[in-house]
This record gives C-alpha cells, sequence and structure tokens, in this order.
C-alpha cells in the first residue's frame, strides 16, 4: 500500500515540533538576515579635568597667642652679672573657650642669636612659669625664683627651654625673677669674660603649640 504524498513520519514530526516550540520560547525561529558598519577615527581629545575648589593655606588658631612683654636687663658688678629686677618676658595668652579642656600646650622659649655671644664666659638663665585665669595679667613681681623654674643653659644655639601640656583657657606667663645676692650655680649665674659688660646679649622667642 502506497503512502500519501504528504505523509511525515512520527519521528520526523515530533524533532520538527520540537524545534518550533524552542523558537516560540526565544522569541524568533528563522533568521531574517544580516547588516555590517565599519567606524573611522573622528576628533581624539582628553578629557577635561572637573572644576573644584581652589585650595587655600590652612591657619593655626594660635596664631597671636604667645607675645613678648619686656627683655631681661643684665647689670654688672666687675664680671659678674646680675638681673636686678623681676621681668614679664612673654605672655601666652590661650583665654579664649576654643583652647578650653580637654587641649593641651606646648609652649618653648627659645635662644634665637645664630652668632657668637661674644663677651660672656657663663651665660645660664632661670625662667619661670606662671599660669593665670583666662583673660588674667602677667606681673613681673609673680617671679620669685620658684614658679616652675626651668634652667637655659645657653651653650649652643640649640638652646631651649620647655613646659609641656600647659591648659587651654588660662593665661601664661613667662618670665625671669632676680639673681640671687650670692653666686649660685643652680639658678641664673651670669659671668662676663672681660672687665666691661659683654658686646652681644642673648634674644628670644616664644613659641606655642598643640600638645593634645
Amino acid at each position: 500500500m502506497s503512502r500519501p504524498f504528504n505523509f511525515i513520519p512520527r519521528g520526523r514530526l515530533a524533532a520538527w515540533l520540537a524545534f518550533g516550540a524552542t523558537g516560540l520560547a526565544t522569541g524568533a525561529v528563522w533568521a531574517t538576515g544580516f547588516a555590517s558598519v565599519s567606524a573611522g577615527n573622528g576628533t581624539t581629545g582628553e578629557s577635561p579635568a572637573l572644576t573644584k575648589t581652589d585650595a587655600v593655606d590652612a591657619t593655626s588658631a594660635l596664631n597671636g597667642t604667645a607675645a613678648a612683654v619686656s627683655p631681661i636687663v643684665f647689670d654688672w658688678d666687675g664680671r659678674w652679672g646680675k638681673v636686678t629686677a623681676p621681668k614679664v618676658m612673654f605672655k601666652v595668652d590661650l583665654s579664649d573657650a576654643k583652647f578650653a579642656d580637654p587641649k593641651r600646650y606646648n609652649v618653648a622659649i627659645l635662644l634665637s642669636n645664630i652668632t657668637a655671644l661674644t663677651g660672656w664666659a657663663t651665660l645660664q638663665l632661670e625662667l619661670e612659669h606662671v599660669e593665670k585665669a583666662a583673660n588674667g595679667s602677667c606681673v613681673a613681681a609673680d617671679f620669685d625664683g620658684t614658679k616652675d623654674p626651668k634652667l637655659l643653659n645657653i651653650d649652643d644655639q640649640d638652646a631651649g627651654v620647655y613646659w609641656n601640656t600647659l591648659e587651654g583657657e588660662k593665661v601664661h606667663c613667662f618670665g625671669i625673677g632676680v639673681t640671687p645676692a650670692s653666686a649660685d650655680y643652680t639658678t641664673t649665674f651670669l659671668r662676663a669674660a672681660q672687665d666691661t659688660a659683654p658686646g652681644v646679649f642673648p634674644s628670644f622667642i616664644a613659641t606655642v603649640d598643640r600638645a593634645a
């Protein structure tokens, strides 16, 4: 018996049905065509920078807190030097509330001479620190040789003394008391190299910085 011309075997029919189901699931069964295009180089340029704010130099809140008050005056008796009147050398004013606890500060008094101190045999100064309440005044009479003293041995240009972790929202006074009547090498001790007063005297600078 002959088969009809349109007869499809069952196995082949199952395969075509599976193919058709897959095509429906993916959205297409037949490719409709392809197209292509080429590219060429156009204008070439670098990426521009993004605009940012111009930077400004940082400033310190401690600017202006240290101020010079009075120079030391040396008197002479032959080759022996002495300070006969106490002096407030520097005032560091940290009265503003922005300097308050728990902030702490370091203060240094440094020799600022970089040339030879001619005419001296010995130059040693006992400097002192007195703390006052905010907006307080520095008074020369406060310096009596007992107020938080530091011995400044001036034997090279790196000479200096330091008071560390001082409280903020205070006034800090730095100065020198009178030289003891009898020579005492544990305090201010001054000796000229000849019978005339030295030709060059020391100068000083005070610095203050944040410690904590």
